[in-house]
């Protein structure tokens, strides 16, 4: 025998293993959803509701029962580059960054992102919405989104002792006609605020930004309570995430099926219809450790990628002989099935920078747990017994502003003439010119924010240690709308390798500008009474930061990111850039491969995404099922 068909054999009795190793009976399914993150599992839950339909969800992390740096909501984010919970991406090299390597964190566990996530449980405005429809996203805007958004989701009217300065408390039946009633999320408003909250408001206020009584319902803008994905009705004080709701809903039902340290590694295609679609028919997966399953996945009717902004390109651009844009996969060593140059393209992210204030130590902030051991004995005991206490809160104040609000009328117009040469410029995209031209409406909107705000009473958060017996206030400030544009891609054909990511932070002069105004904006809200009372000194970036230049060097070097990737799998045509289209969520030029996650997203929205994509997902559950018609 040939050396050549001893290959073959080989191959043969290697790939049959692979296949065996999924036990017999249990290796097809009727849908196959790739991913058990935020969406993966709304989508599972939604199709396993017909006990005749089975469903596999392939996650690669494992399944965290009971654990507190997911469950309690005071760790918010101490499990950020820990492997057991996080994929621990990073970017390329950043030009416009001093070359600086940035962290990616995205969850790597049943729930996925919404288990390592932030907890903010917030929309943005209905205009931002309307605008993917806009784009090209037929049939996704506000109005469509709205009674998914309250599907997801049992949220309470907040308790008067939540209601911030300047507003009042929204009617009931106005709280209903925009909040649900009965969804598997529980978010809630927080039970305990810190003394220097309504002094951030007051002087939030004084710079001419109003607060929003509830900016659930279509204007997002202001400052205001935000809901928090706190459950404080079943496992109270916990974080209420994807795997403790979605998943515990379906969990027990037989044509469920979940395959946890399983990653993904590629989707199979055959030729579909006679129209040359292609189909996909199975997933190859390997085991991440000793409990997950290494084989073949076969999917009867459909597969549904739900990787996320970063690993559903990377896996569209494996796949097969793959799907992506042909020069790039070439250079992976990867041959091109279907020729799709839009995937990976489109990468948006909220870039941010943090800056923390020293407070008066008599004020109550959440340095109490660091400074006082026994008030931290006390609330762990508390939070242990009865899930109450600091621990089950995480006190932010958001505040959602339009540009107009923050800065000259001068400086306006100028940004404004700047977005209009990036339009311009030749090598701006057809996608990115029509996105610019919507953007740039946006500068001087009063319904839709620029800059978002975000304040934490108490420190630790920068990288200037705090100051034993020490209290802070921590702000970030987050650019809502950047012009920048990046990608992911492959750029190996090892299917384990990490996706190459480069979100190009700060490549254009507006970008550069609203970090600029921000930072110091952060800076003038600390000076404004009567929170300036209470200001002891600017602990990070520090006093001696004052000149323009200074600023311009702080937001270089510390520009971190509120981790909200979207669009690498854009929902728009596909002559317009789109990767999938808006009406079937089904990927151009495949007749069963569906994509839902927040890769769809084709434009990004002034929001914390996560109620977001859940509401997404419930939508794309009943297109899937054909409740929606036209679909």
């Amino acid at each position: 025998m040939g050396r050549l068909n001893l290959l073959r054999l080989a191959a043969l009795a290697s790939l049959l293993n692979f296949i065996k190793a999924i036990p017999a009976g249990h290796k097809t399914f009727d849908y196959v959803v790739i991913g058990g993150g935020t969406a993966g599992l709304v989508v599972a839950t939604r199709l396993s509701e017909d006990p005749g339909t089975t469903v596999a969800v392939i996650e690669a992390g494992p399944h965290h029962v009971n654990e507190p740096l997911v469950d309690t909501p005071e760790l918010f984010s101490r499990a950020l580059g820990n492997p057991a919970f996080d994929w621990r991406f990073v970017t390329t090299p950043q030009v416009n960054l001093d070359n600086a390597i940035l962290p990616q964190p995205r969850g790597k566990m049943l729930g996925g992102s919404s288990g390592l996530n932030f907890i903010v449980w917030d929309r943005a405005s209905q205009r931002e919405y309307d605008a993917w429809e806009q784009l090209g996203a037929t049939g996704w805007n506000w109005n469509s989104l709205l009674p998914y958004f309250k599907k997801s989701e049992t949220v309470a009217p907040q308790l008067q002792a939540d209601i911030f300065p300047q507003t009042s408390q929204p009617s009931e039946a106005n709280f209903d006609a925009f909040h649900g009633r009965a969804g598997p999320v529980q978010p809630s408003y927080n039970v305990i605020y810190s003394n220097v909250t309504i002094p951030y408001v007051d002087a939030i206020n004084s710079i001419g930004v109003p607060t929003n009584s509830d900016p659930y319902t279509g204007n997002a803008t202001g400052v205001y309570n935000t809901e928090v994905a706190i459950d404080r009705v079943k496992n109270i004080g916990k974080r209420s995430y994807a795997a403790s709701t979605y998943f515990n809903m379906s969990s027990d039902r037989p044509n469920l099926t979940v395959f946890l340290s399983t990653q993904a590694t590629k989707i199979n295609f055959d030729l579909g219809d006679s129209l040359g679609q292609m189909r996909a028919s199975s997933v190859d997966v390997v085991a991440v450790n000793s409990t997950g399953t290494t084989g073949r996945i076969f999917a009867r009717k459909e597969v549904i990628l739900s990787g996320g902004a970063f690993g559903t390109p990377h896996l569209l651009e494996l796949s097969g002989e793959c799907i992506g844009n042909p020069e790039i996969l070439r250079e992976a060593g990867i041959q091109t099935l279907i020729d799709l140059p839009a995937v990976g393209e489109n990468l948006q992210d909220h870039p941010s920078f943090t800056q923390d204030f020293e407070v008066k130590n008599t004020l109550f902030t959440y340095d109490l747990l660091r400074n006082n051991v026994t008030f931290n004995a006390s609330q762990e005991a508390e939070y242990a017994e009865s899930g109450t206490g600091l621990l089950a809160n995480v006190q932010f104040v958001l505040t959602f502003s339009p540009l107009k609000d923050l800065i000259s009328s001068q400086l306006l117009s100028t940004v404004q003439d700047d977005a209009t040469k990036l339009i311009n410029a030749p090598g701006t995209s057809p996608l990115a010119r029509r996105q610019h031209r919507i953007t740039r409406d946006f500068l001087t909107a009063d319904d839709v924010a620029n800059v978002e705000f975000i304040m934490f009473p108490g420190g630790g958060r920068t990288r200037v240690a705090p100051a034993p017996g020490s209290a802070y206030i921590t702000v970030y400030t987050c650019l809502m709308h950047p012009f920048s544009r990046g990608s992911v891609h492959v750029n190996t054909s090892d299917p384990l390798a990490s996706p190459q990511i480069d979100p190009s932070y700060l490549d254009n002069d507006i970008d550069r500008q609203l970090a600029l105004q921000g930072v110091k904006l952060a800076r003038t809200i600390t000076q404004t009474e009567p929170l300036n009372a209470l200001v002891v000194s600017d602990h990070s970036p520090g006093a001696n930061v004052t000149t323009d230049a200074d600023w311009i060097e702080f937001t270089k070097g510390f520009l971190t990111t509120t981790y909200h990737p979207i669009g690498t799998a854009a929902m728009l045509p596909r002559e317009l850039g789109g990767v999938v289209d808006p009406l079937t969520l089904k990927v151009h030029g495949t007749d069963n491969l569906r994509v839902v996650d927040a890769s769809l997203m084709p434009m990004l929205i002034a929001t914390h995404p996560q109620s977001t994509v859940y509401a997404i997902a419930e939508r794309a559950s009943d297109i899937i099922r054909g409740r929606i018609f036209g679909y």
